[in-house]
This record gives C-alpha cells, structure tokens and sequence, in this order.
C-alpha cells in the first residue's frame, strides 16, 4: 500500500506542478498588483450595426464575434432606453460595447491585458457553462487539477503517517498549517 501512495503522490504532484504554479504566479499578482505594471492596451472602434442586428443585444454580440472577430462570454447587459451596454470578456481581453438601437452606431473599448493580468482572469474563471469553448476547457482542467491536489495532500498525509519516527514533528507542522490557514481565513472575513 505504501509503494501505491507513493506512486500515485509522486505521479499526481508531478501532472499538476504547473497548474499549482499558475495560481501560485497568479495569487502573488493579485496580491502585489499596485507595485506591477499591468495597464491594459486599450483601443476604441467604431462599427455599424444593421437594424435587425441592433434589435437584440444578444444578436449584437454574435455579429460582432463573428464579423469582427471578438471571442468570449457576453456579460453585463445593459438596456437604458435606447442605449444597449454590454461586454464580451475571456481571459486577457474585454470589450466594451455601446450602440444606440435607432441608429445602430456601435463604440466598442477592447483592451487588452497582459501575461500577468490574463493568470488572474484565468485564476478567479469560475462555473463551468461559458460561452466561450476555452474557458469551458479551463474549467475542466481546473476541477480536476483541484481534486488531484486534493488528493495530492491526502497520500501525502498518509505516506507522513507512515513514517512513525517523524509522526511528531509532521503533526506539528501540520497542525500549525492548519491554524495559520483558519486564522487567516478568518482575517481575510473580519476585513469586508
């Protein structure tokens, strides 16, 4: 049972490395953000929009993805009298979308993010029914990178446990792990 732990701890911690650097990488921005530069491109384009297309946010947005070549979820719709307001976001990018239905004039703000800034889009991505094939994938990918570090920490756990001479000091370490995490947790939830 030992040499099976060991095996499925060694082969686990080895697939998912780069998953756990990822969120490692994208954390420490999330965290140090103000002291790195991470402006985004920004760029402003103007299209026309057919009446029919303009009638319908929704019908919006699929034109200019497939027209225009803009990818992504359509978020944030916005609907205030005339004036459609609406987003089309994946990981690094967004797009700002505004057009009167009348005229069918459309503003659209993209901008365009750096390597840092898509790691925290790709880190706080969640669900998994998206618009967009690829943040579906990264969905995935992330579910089962969660459950085999998930698991990655209990053969590791079990393979400490056998050990019998470094019981104590394993469980102490454990144990204050534990507690740092809580108090942590904890502090993280008095400060909103």
């Amino acid at each position: 049972m030992f040499q099976l732990m060991r095996n499925i701890h060694l082969g686990l911690g080895l697939i998912f490395v780069l998953m756990a650097l990822v969120f490692a990488i994208s954390s420490l921005v999330i965290i140090y953000r103000p002291l790195l530069n991470t402006t985004p491109q920004d760029t402003e384009t103007a299209v026309r929009l057919s009446p029919d297309d303009a009638a319908s946010p929704r019908v919006a947005a699929r034109v200019l993805m497939t027209a225009h070549g803009f990818k992504g979820d359509l978020r944030q719709i916005q609907e205030q009298g005339d004036t459609v307001r609406f987003r089309i976001v994946r990981p690094g990018e967004a797009a700002e979308v505004e057009y009167a239905r009348s005229t069918g004039e459309a503003r659209i703000k993209k901008k365009r993010q750096g390597a840092l800034e898509t790691l925290v889009h790709l880190h706080t991505n969640h669900g998994l029914w998206h618009e967009y094939a690829p943040s579906n994938l990264w969905a995935s990918i992330s579910l089962l990178a969660s459950a085999g570090l998930l698991l990655l920490g209990a053969t590791g756990i079990y393979l400490w446990f056998a050990h019998h001479s470094e019981r104590v000091i394993g469980g102490i370490l454990l144990g204050s792990g534990l507690v740092f995490g809580l108090v942590t947790l904890y502090l993280t939830r008095l400060q909103q």
